[in-house]
């Protein structure tokens, strides 16, 4: 008995005037849905470049598309992946509750919602120095289909962009993951911590 009257103290506790402030869960999980957003935008960008024809010097033509250079397969592939990630620690975050106080709230959760930031970061930090190492390397190709029909050049580069965007969103939302802000978004309920 005891044991639940310290548990009920601690929830009136929470409740009370001393309520702890959530805006750093808020802002981590508005910038998780923004990681998540912005990956699978630079992924479809990328995978839907348009076709490419280059005339060679010789008069002959080579049709290139995303798939013809590694990197921009990479950079989908892993952006790809990213936004699952992202999905399933958008769920652990509001699924669980993140209950940091409380003793009994499971460990596991917390634990993979760490090696998914991790693994999310990872991926689109590889991703995005893959894509802005194959712009440089791959520069006269790409910037040849830029005066062509097809808008192959325009979609790389929004891609690398979004990537790069997604990139500094996920290390966001694990800096603001562990930084307390001074201010709450939502009340906290009787479900919470």
């Amino acid at each position: 008995m005891p044991k639940r009257t310290n548990r009920l103290a601690h929830k009136l506790e929470m409740h009370g005037a001393d309520e702890e402030p959530n805006g750093s869960k808020a802002v981590t999980l508005l910038l998780r849905l923004a990681t998540m957003a912005l990956a699978l935008t630079s992924a479809v960008v990328m995978a839907t470049a348009s076709e490419c024809t280059i005339y060679q010097p010789n008069g002959a033509k080579a049709t290139v598309t995303f798939k013809h250079y590694p990197p921009f397969v990479y950079l989908a592939w892993f952006n790809f992946v990213a936004t699952i990630l992202e999905a399933a620690g958008i769920y652990l975050q509001v699924g669980t509750g993140d209950c940091d106080d409380d003793e009994e709230a499971p460990k596991i959760p917390r634990i993979v919602l760490v090696a998914i930031d991790v693994a999310v970061l990872a991926l689109l930090n590889l991703a995005t120095g893959a894509v802005f190492s194959a712009v440089v390397a791959y520069g006269p190709q790409i910037s040849a289909c830029t005066g062509t029909a097809s808008r192959f050049c325009e979609q790389v580069h929004r891609s690398k962009h979004f990537s790069l965007a997604a990139s500094i969103a996920a290390g966001s939302a694990a800096f603001f993951k562990d930084v307390p802000l001074p201010f709450n978004v939502w009340p906290m309920s009787s479900d919470d911590c």
